[in-house]
C-alpha cells in the first residue's frame, strides 16, 4: 500500500501501518515518516494547528483532507520548562485514540499530542498539546526505561517499557484510574508482554502463553465464558491458555486474537477449540 502524500498524488511512499482516531487519521511509513489527516480541532494532527476559525457568530474548525508529514518532534527542557526541538526522530510505531495521539521513535522514546483531558498525554499537565512532545516520565537516557511499546485507549495510553513495566495514565474506567502521568500496573509485574489492546470498557493483554482480559462485558468480549459478566481484575481466558498469541485487538464488543501456530503443540491445542460457524 501506499500513501500519497500531495493532492495531486505525485509524491507517493510505501505503508508500514495506519492508526485511526475518531474523526482523524495518523499514517507511518517504511522511511519512519509519519503523516496525519482529519480534523485538527484538538491538536491530534499534530502540525501546531487547531484549525480554528470564526465564521459570523459559530467556532469551526478546519479539516485536512489529504495527508500532510509531521516535521517536528518536541522535548520540554526540565530545568526551563521550554519546548525544544529534537534533530532526525524518526518514527517506527503509531496510535490514536478518541481525540490524541501516540508514536514510538526508533530511539523507543514516546510521544504523544492532541487532546489532554484527564491528562491523558502523560505530561503531567491538562493542556492540549498541538505537537508531539516526547513524554519525559520515560527517561530517554536510560536504555531500560525507554519504550518498547505504546497504544492509546479511549481516554489514556498504556505503555511498556524495555524491562516489561505495563504503565497507565489518562482516565480510564477499567482500571479505574485518572491520572496525568504513568503509573505502573502491579498486576503485571513478572509477565513478558507480546501486545496488549486498551479499549474502551475492556483491555486485552497477550503475554507468555496466557491471554488476558479485563473490563466489561456486553457480547462476551471477555472471552472467559457465558457466565462472566464483567471483571475489574485481570484474568485468564481458560479456553486458549497454553496458546501463544503474537497479537491482540479489541472493538466495541469484541476481541480479536492472532494465534502462533508455528509448533505441533500450538496446532494441537487450536484444533481442539470449539468452532463457531454461525
Amino acid at each position: 500500500a501506499v500513501v500519497s502524500t500531495q493532492s495531486t498524488g505525485a509524491l507517493k511512499e510505501q505503508l508500514k501501518m495506519a492508526a485511526g482516531g475518531w474523526d482523524f487519521s495518523l499514517f507511518l511509513t517504511e522511511q519512519g515518516f509519519l503523516y496525519s489527516a482529519g480534523s485538527s480541532e484538538n491538536g491530534q494532527l499534530g502540525n501546531n494547528d487547531a484549525g480554528q476559525y470564526i465564521d459570523g457568530r459559530k467556532t469551526l474548525f478546519t479539516a485536512q483532507a489529504t495527508p500532510i508529514r509531521i516535521h517536528s518532534f518536541f522535548a520540554q527542557d526540565p530545568r526551563t520548562k521550554t519546548k525544544v526541538r529534537l534533530p532526525n526522530v524518526s518514527i517506527r510505531h503509531i496510535s490514536a485514540g478518541q481525540h490524541h495521539s501516540a508514536a514510538l521513535s526508533t530511539m523507543d522514546h514516546l510521544f504523544t499530542w492532541g487532546f489532554n483531558g484527564h491528562g491523558r498525554l502523560g505530561h503531567k499537565t491538562t493542556e492540549d498539546e498541538l505537537i508531539p512532545m516526547r513524554v519525559n516520565f520515560f527517561r530517554h537516557n536510560d536504555p531500560n526505561q525507554c519504550v518498547r511499546m505504546a497504544k492509546c485507549s479511549y481516554g489514556g495510553c498504556f505503555a511498556v517499557n524495555n524491562i516489561g513495566t505495563v504503565y497507565c495514565w489518562g482516565q480510564n474506567q477499567i482500571p479505574r484510574l485518572e491520572c496525568p502521568y504513568p503509573i505502573p500496573m502491579e498486576d503485571l509485574y513478572g509477565w513478558d508482554i507480546h501486545d496488549f489492546a486498551p479499549g474502551r470498557h475492556h483491555h486485552v493483554i497477550v503475554a507468555d502463553k496466557s491471554s488476558i482480559s479485563m473490563g466489561k462485558v456486553t457480547k462476551g468480549e471477555l472471552g472467559m465464558g457465558p457466565n462472566v459478566k464483567s471483571s475489574s481484575q485481570l484474568d485468564k481466558m481458560k479456553t486458549v491458555e497454553g496458546i501463544p498469541m503474537l497479537k491482540c485487538a479489541v472493538g466495541i464488543g469484541h476481541t480479536l486474537l492472532l494465534a502462533d501456530d508455528s509448533t505441533t503443540d500450538a496446532k494441537a491445542k487450536i484444533e481442539g477449540l470449539d468452532v463457531n460457524y454461525d
